[in-house]
């Protein structure tokens, strides 16, 4: 099994596709992320969706939160090495929701670095580390977090957008978007794009659901609001493991300040 969270693009009957999933479920007990299964156009790919929060070094009485979601810089450096030493070549989610969608062509070993929240060191440390690299990322924005003391403000977001990163909506406020009403969910949804779009000027076609938290509600608002695609989180998909179309539940494997870059080595067979 694989160490990253992935998925597939190609043209799979149903009866494989349940079988993979069956596997994944196996695969899941023993503490590794499973695959989502998808249909799409285009040639069958394989491509990991990273996830990352906190690049930071922490104080020794940091909260375990803080702990289980921050890397230090030096072990992230090291990561971004190993991506490029093994010949990924990183795309945004905005360039593989085009490729599921629209059928656009993806590189060779395509890899996606996702960053969640808006946290103002991935502007600080994240950004110069991808930009030594020639790397893009997808960072998903709380807009409302936008500007306070340990967030990302507009100017910073922008001159990333400037500079080929991939920005794109993680809500107004962070909620756990299945346990709202109706209307609060389509508030946090909608607002985040439209806030989003008037700051960057351009399109925002993808969603990154909080706590990876979604139902059928959440994910028919996300498609009536113009976003093209939704992610999520291993493990946090509210039991949907195979659906017809799963562009609005794509799985990303979150990388935790604990595991070492040999652990993450494990998928260099790809």
């Amino acid at each position: 099994m694989k160490l990253f969270s992935m998925f597939f693009v190609r043209n799979t009957p149903k009866l494989i596709c349940a079988l993979m999933v069956a596997m994944a479920l196996e695969g899941n007990a023993h503490g590794f992320p499973h695959h989502t299964v998808l249909s799409g156009p285009g040639n069958a790919k394989i491509t990991p969706i990273l996830l990352y929060h906190h690049i930071q070094d922490l104080p020794a009485k940091a909260s375990a939160p803080f702990r289980r979601w921050s890397l230090s810089p030096e072990k992230f450096a090291a990561h971004m090495d190993w991506v490029a030493v093994h010949g990924f070549h990183t795309i945004t989610m905005e360039q593989l929701i085009g490729h599921l969608k629209h059928g656009l062509a993806l590189p060779l070993k395509p890899m996606v670095l996702s960053f969640d929240d808006g946290w103002k060191d991935n502007y600080s440390v994240v950004f110069p580390i991808l930009k030594k690299h020639r790397f893009t990322a997808t960072f998903f924005i709380i807009t409302d977090s936008v500007g306070h003391s340990a967030f990302m403000n507009w100017e910073q977001i922008l001159q990333m957008s400037a500079a080929g990163m991939d920005i794109q909506a993680h809500t107004l406020t962070h909620p756990k978007l299945s346990r709202l009403p109706h209307e609060e969910a389509q508030h946090e949804i909608v607002e985040s794009k439209r806030i989003l779009e008037n700051h960057l000027k351009k399109t925002v076609t993808v969603l990154a659901y909080p706590y990876g938290s979604y139902n059928e509600d959440v994910i028919r608002i996300t498609k009536s609001a113009g976003y093209e695609g939704a992610v999520t989180v291993s493990g946090l998909n509210d039991g949907y493991l195979f659906r017809a179309d799963q562009s609005y539940t794509l799985d990303r494997y979150a990388i935790e300040g604990g595991e070492n870059l040999e652990y993450l080595a494990h998928a260099k067979d790809f």
